[in-house]
């Protein structure tokens, strides 16, 4: 069996421009990134993030895992959208928190 390293060029996504000309190809390119990396739970609202009223049910380790999770989509996302867009977005980034809609 052949196995498939990830690297940079084959997970970057084009940069969204400011007009939202090209939603529908950074919106798709987006979601395949973030899903080749195992993430995309953290995007389409699909995941929830652990919680630990009970050590046995979530352990620091998957509440790590979860969170860096989410730094990973946030920072796929506020790099590659316009600073205007990131300026008036910046509260609805909360990668898992929004699905991914609309522009």
């Amino acid at each position: 069996m052949t196995s498939i390293k990830v690297g940079d060029e084959f997970l970057r996504v084009p940069k969204l421009d400011a007009a939202g000309n090209n939603w529908v190809i950074y919106r798709d390119r987006l979601m395949w990134a973030v899903d080749a990396r195992g993430l995309l739970k953290h995007l389409n609202g699909t995941g929830s993030e652990p919680v630990n009223p009970v050590p046995v049910l979530a352990s620091p380790e998957d509440l790590k895992e979860w969170h860096q999770g989410e730094a990973v989509v946030k920072q796929q996302i506020a790099g590659t959208i316009p600073d205007s867009v990131r300026a008036t977005s910046r509260c609805v980034i909360g990668a898992s928190k929004e699905p991914l809609r609309g522009y």
